[in-house]
């Protein structure tokens, strides 16, 4: 399959990219992995394909939900994580959506879950874009440099934690500044 990436190289990319951005596929670094290591020179490229490609396919996700509500991908999810990301996006709206952009979490969800909460479509497409923008310019950025595979996933770990640290420490603040002003 990577053969296929590597003749049609930015038609394939921008092909898989909106595929990706609303379908259960592997990382769109699977593509552009190959891609910057074939043509280093061409990695600003690759990113902006990749970005406008999964913004095109996110706004058809988020179309599709948005016109199907919870049963566009009540067979991918179950019904408990659909509850959990319904919350989410409701709760942080276009913080949830830019950090499980540049995040390795499973990303397509985030066009149906921003869909079917009836986010604004305009916010989503530049939260979403933004964050793929990112990801891919910080993953085709190390392609090109080091000329070898740079572990995102690591990177995304940590960054995930780092968020979470954040959010746990707002939330003890506040609950510390609530005991407080109660007294």
């Amino acid at each position: 399959m990577q053969d296929f990436f590597l003749i049609w190289q930015d038609v394939g990319l921008l092909l898989y990219s909106v595929l990706k951005a609303f379908l259960p596929l592997p990382s769109l670094e699977v593509i552009l992995t190959p891609l910057c290591l074939k043509n280093p020179q061409k990695w600003v490229i690759y990113a902006m394909e990749g970005a406008i490609g999964t913004c095109v396919g996110g706004a058809i996700g988020y179309m599709i939900a948005k016109l199907l509500g919870k049963k566009a991908f009540s067979s991918l999810v179950s019904e408990e994580d659909m509850k959990k990301g319904e919350d989410m996006v409701k709760r942080y709206g276009v913080v949830a959506v830019f950090i499980g952009g540049i995040t390795p979490l499973p990303d397509f969800l985030l066009a149906y879950l921003a869909g079917f909460t009836h986010m604004s479509l305009p916010l989503f497409l530049i939260s979403d874009g933004s964050a793929r923008l990112l990801r891919s310019l910080v993953v085709c950025y190390g392609l090109k440099t080091l000329k070898t595979i740079l572990p995102f996933d690591t990177f995304g770990i940590w960054f995930s934690l780092f968020i979470l640290v954040y959010f746990l420490f707002k939330w003890g603040y506040k609950r510390v500044r609530t005991y407080h002003i109660k007294k």
